[in-house]
């Protein structure tokens, strides 16, 4: 008889358990969520703060730089810059427009893609810029042969690297808004 009062008291109280457990499962999934989303935030601010300062400096360049850059170089450069840090905050409200508490999977996914594409195409539109640029740069007659054109080189293939390493690794964290329990 105790068997069976302890059966009917089981199957009485599991539905309770099973919803109590997959609701703390998903609010762990949306705060683990939530802690990427606002690592993104972050690393955004910090991108368009360091951005920001890129271009105040290169803007002053003629006025401390031993290099000498054309004012039409610095130009280009600059506004090249300031196009990309515009851009940044748009990936900005992007990310922290996505509602992780009331959006669908499907509707995260989406607008994961969307900063994603927004992200690569910022990213090649800068390259399909500035590369040319430095390239152009370090092969006029003031450069060419010269320490100029090996620093600009250096310093050109330096900037890409760490911007395709901060790159992967921001592509890195937005896919894990997606594919969060990966981590687990």
């Amino acid at each position: 008889m105790e068997f069976e009062d302890l059966r009917t008291v089981w199957k009485s109280v599991k539905p309770h358990i099973d919803s109590q457990f997959s609701e703390d499962i998903a609010n762990g999934a949306l705060a683990k969520r939530n802690d990427i989303k606002s690592r993104l935030l972050k690393r955004a601010i910090w991108e368009g703060i360091v951005t920001g300062i890129c271009c105040i400096l290169m803007a002053l360049s003629p006025l401390w730089s031993p290099m000498k850059f054309p004012y039409w170089w610095l130009a280009v450069f600059c506004s090249t810059i300031i196009v990309t840090n515009l851009y940044g905050v748009r990936i900005y409200r992007s990310i922290r427009a996505v509602n992780l508490w009331d959006y669908t999977n499907k509707d995260i996914l989406m607008s994961v893609l969307a900063v994603k594409k927004m992200y690569r195409n910022i990213e090649l539109a800068t390259a399909s810029v500035i590369i040319p640029l430095m390239i152009w740069l370090s092969l006029t007659p003031m450069f060419i042969n010269t320490w100029r054109m090996i620093f600009t080189w250096g310093l050109t293939a330096l900037g890409f690297g760490l911007e395709y390493l901060w790159y992967k690794n921001n592509i890195k964290q937005i896919n894990k808004l997606v594919n969060w329990d990966k981590d687990l």
